[in-house]
């Protein structure tokens, strides 16, 4: 098992079949782009020790990250800024912040209704959250879900060669189309978009018979009626903008929902 020679095979598969494709990094990436304005508060929940999105984004935004990390790779002299906090209690003022980004930080939440309340809290009217996260339903996430903690953080360190305290619990308590929407609902969040996106089978790359099911798994799931099994979920919600004229809350356009 992870045999080097096995893991090029993969990557040569992975060069054949996926050659241009984009996967959940850059269509997130893309997504926080598309919104994302010059001069934005951003707030990067979940940002992680060494901060990607935020040092990506600083040129462009004041943007600020909070993790449970007990180090954060920041000086705090000037943008990003790094702060050690809990989601659930974010340490910021109300009406602060004009988007809140998260990547794979959902599946880890004990109560995303109350996360998502404090998301909202600190977001400006008109404020938005984008978020992606993977599926419950998806095969990755039912073998972790099954998979004691120890021997998880094991696999996880070895197939991405990264540290093993790198991988965390999870919980996919709102790790559906449906018990996200209900999470946002909760915390008066309006959906803008929601689509389910494939990944290409990054944890089997240890194995090319195993990689070539995963690629098999990937096209049937790219079929609309299978798209609930589909790995990944990409979503955007927002905080409503209420009308000076009548105290109403004026609701924004869903400008895409994928099935």
């Amino acid at each position: 098992m992870f045999r080097s020679k096995d893991r090029d095979a993969c990557e040569r598969l992975l060069e054949k079949y996926y050659c241009g494709y984009k996967f959940h990094d850059a269509l997130y990436r893309d997504l926080i782009y598309k919104h994302i304005q010059p001069g934005h508060r951003i707030l990067d929940a979940g940002c992680g020790r060494y901060m990607k999105y935020c040092k990506e984004l600083s040129g462009m935004a004041q943007v600020v990250g909070i993790d449970l990390e007990s180090v954060l790779e920041t000086h705090n002299e000037y943008f990003p800024f790094g702060v050690r906090g809990d989601l659930s209690h974010l340490p910021f003022p109300s009406d602060y912040f004009d988007l809140v980004i998260s990547r794979s930080v959902v599946e880890h939440l004990e109560d995303p209704s109350a996360v998502f309340r404090e998301f909202a809290r600190v977001l400006r009217p008109g404020g938005k959250i984008l978020i992606v996260t993977p599926n419950k339903y998806d095969y990755v996430s039912l073998v972790a879900a099954i998979t004691p903690y120890r021997l998880h953080r094991f696999l996880v360190s070895r197939l991405f060669q990264v540290p093993a305290d790198d991988a965390f619990p999870t919980l996919y308590r709102a790790n559906t189309r449906s018990a996200l929407r209900k999470a946002f609902r909760s915390a008066r969040l309006v959906e803008v978009e929601l689509q389910m996106v494939n990944h290409y089978p990054a944890y089997l790359m240890f194995s090319p018979v195993l990689f070539r099911l995963g690629i098999l798994y990937e096209r049937m799931t790219s079929l609309a009626a299978l798209s609930f099994l589909r790995g990944l979920i990409l979503s955007v919600f927002q905080k409503p903008v209420q009308t000076a004229a009548s105290g109403s809350q004026a609701q924004p356009a869903k400008t895409a929902v994928a099935v």
